[in-house]
């Protein structure tokens, strides 16, 4: 046996493997939404008034309204965007306009990196509350 087939067979076996363990941890999921829901129905049978949610805090999290992103977060998360946007349109023009791969990856994926930056400093910026008479 070749070593060309031995490494199809292991990464076919990898992929057969990978794919029986995502369809036992998706039935086990649905056995146990399943198993949940049956608890309500005896619950309620009984006449219990089963719990919202099976986290309440996390149930109010969600119920609660959000509070506004400020404006300089949003200005900041779509500058991010936009300049991700250039950085890669930089590199694929220099990349294959130019024949210039490790230039165009170079200055474009820099220019993508300063917006992931500008996006993930609006990001943490959105966690701060608005400023007074700003929504």
């Amino acid at each position: 046996m070749s070593s060309n087939t031995a490494g199809v067979l292991v990464f076919g076996a990898l992929i057969i493997g990978g794919l029986a363990l995502v369809v036992i941890l998706v039935r086990a999921r649905q056995r146990l939404q399943e198993l949940a829901i049956r608890e309500r129905i005896a619950l309620i049978e009984r006449g219990l008034v089963p719990s919202p949610e099976s986290d309440p805090a996390g149930f109010e999290k969600l119920m609660s309204p959000r509070r506004p992103i400020s404006r300089t977060a949003a200005r900041y998360q779509s500058a991010g965007v936009l300049i991700m946007g250039l950085g890669a349109s930089l590199a694929v023009l220099l990349a294959f306009a130019a024949r210039q791969t490790s230039i165009g990856v170079g200055l474009g994926g820099a220019l993508a990196v300063l917006g992931l930056a500008a996006f993930i400093n609006g990001a943490l910026m959105s966690d701060d509350p608005p400023a007074p008479g700003t929504h």
